[in-house]
């Protein structure tokens, strides 16, 4: 069976996942790696099979480049393409959330941005975070994760080294 499958069917036993950031990256550039894998992940989330969480942090981070483009209309675009996405909910950062993510940097030393997607995953209780940051594999516990990195043929592990 191959990645893109293997990732469809693994994905169908969660009934909701957490999506970080760089999914929607992937795939707004196009990765050359990653773009397959990351679009099944998003199109499994439109067609409502697994309902999808992001933080607002993740709007914030796919916004940071047509910021500093100065590119006010794909600004506009990538938060309308966020925001009406369906099946996708986009979650704000509260005191709880705030708490939780310094409890994560405290814990495991996250960057903040990360942090706080993880604590935004973890405050719905979300069945698996979706990702292909191999610092979040071993870390967190009572939430599984997901790395794309698993579903890639084989040919590609020289290109992107083996596990830290």
């Amino acid at each position: 069976m191959g990645g893109v499958e293997r990732l469809r069917d693994d994905l169908s036993r969660y009934q909701a996942v957490a999506i970080d950031t760089m999914i929607f990256i992937y795939v707004l550039e196009k990765n050359p790696i990653y773009f397959s894998l990351a679009k099944t992940i998003l199109e499994i989330v439109e067609a409502g099979l697994v309902e999808g969480v992001i933080s607002v942090i993740t709007l914030t981070e796919l916004l940071t480049a047509p910021a500093q483009e100065k590119d006010v209309e794909a600004m506009r675009e990538y938060e309308m393409y966020l925001l009406n996405f369906p099946h996708l909910t986009v979650l704000p950062v509260n005191v709880e959330i705030a708490r939780a993510a310094a409890h994560v940097r405290g814990d495991i030393g996250l960057p903040a941005p990360d942090a706080i997607i993880l604590a935004t995953a973890q405050n719905v209780q979300v069945d698996a975070i979706v990702t292909n940051d191999k610092r979040w594999r071993h870390k967190i516990s009572g939430t599984e994760v997901v790395l794309l990195e698993d579903y890639l043929p084989d040919e590609y592990e020289s290109v992107v080294g083996p596990e830290a």
